[in-house]
């Protein structure tokens, strides 16, 4: 039986040994991690933790909705056996009603098939760090290349462990400003995610200066077999000069030739997506999933809001 519990009812022990034993884990989905970037997720549970579904929702003009938090990119079923088309219907089925709306992502391992959700194809780029670097650095690009040895000529060097709040920082006063979707809150959220990852010994900083300058950083996030890619930012100076591609093969090369695979977090965006394949990376698709049962009036005001 599938049942929908409340947050402070979730028993977390049970919850993070689901997801730890799932052959789909994967670190959006741990208790710790929900706690930070939907502070009020709620559950359903297959039993007694047998297979779990993380729900992220919030209420607005007394509409009740479902949604993905930002630096997460997906949810869905993680089970200890496997997951099927079924289990994820029988999930899907189990969403209380009172939910009019739902929008949010899919992990790669889920299918389904159930009327009135509509799907939309995104992707994530992933790359292999179990051969060695000699061999990963042949499938680099030859652009990627050159690129390198312009970083390297211009002198750029190369800073681990670095403070969280000068990756975000950076992160808001480049990417972010063109995004203008974060808010001050969720610089903080993004602060707190990292600073929890280095106390549990889960991520890793680094930076590239230009001399005194800061002109290219990145976090990364730990977790059973993934490595995740979580927030970078760059300046103009450090574009010209290659100081991303010196971090990423920096990186890369610290932690070839193990269990790990580089979950670049992934973009649609073909230009994005592009330069991570530039290191070998390969595309998977993952499905972003919206229902919508809002009486009519909601659906018009939702519309003129978008």
């Amino acid at each position: 039986m599938i049942t929908y519990i409340e947050n402070r009812n979730i028993n977390k022990q049970k919850w993070d040994n689901c997801i730890a034993k799932s052959s789909n884990t994967c670190i959006f989905v741990y208790s710790w991690y929900l706690d930070i970037v939907a502070r009020n997720w709620s559950a359903l549970v297959l039993n007694d933790y047998e297979a779990v579904f993380p729900v992220a929702t919030k209420s607005k003009y007394k509409i009740n909705y479902i949604y993905q938090p930002f630096f997460s990119r997906y949810f869905g079923v993680f089970s200890k056996s496997k997951v099927t088309s079924q289990l994820v219907n029988d999930f899907f089925e189990a969403i209380p009603s009172k939910f009019k709306y739902i929008e949010f992502s899919l992990h790669e391992t889920n299918s389904f098939g159930i009327d009135g959700i509509k799907t939309k194809e995104k992707q994530f780029q992933l790359l292999d760090l179990r051969s060695s670097y000699e061999v990963i650095y042949e499938n680099y690009s030859g652009n990627t290349k050159r690129s390198l040895k312009k970083a390297i000529k211009a002198g750029l060097k190369i800073h681990v462990d670095i403070d969280p709040e000068k990756i975000v920082n950076l992160f808001e006063t480049t990417k972010g400003g063109e995004l203008e979707i974060f808010n001050a809150n969720d610089y903080k959220v993004l602060i707190n995610l990292m600073n929890t990852c280095l106390e549990n010994k889960m991520g890793q900083s680094i930076a590239i200066y230009d001399g005194e300058e800061l002109c290219a950083a990145a976090f990364f996030m730990y977790s059973n077999s993934t490595i995740t890619y979580l927030k970078n930012g760059i300046t103009e100076n450090g574009k010209s000069k290659g100081a991303m591609y010196l971090l990423i093969d920096y990186f890369v090369k610290q932690n070839s030739g193990n269990k790990y695979e580089l979950d670049f977090g992934g973009s649609s965006v073909e230009s994005v997506a592009q330069f991570y394949k530039k290191f070998g990376a390969k595309d998977f698709v993952y499905l972003q999933v919206e229902k919508n049962t809002l009486p009519q009036v909601a659906k018009w005001i939702k519309k003129l809001k978008s």
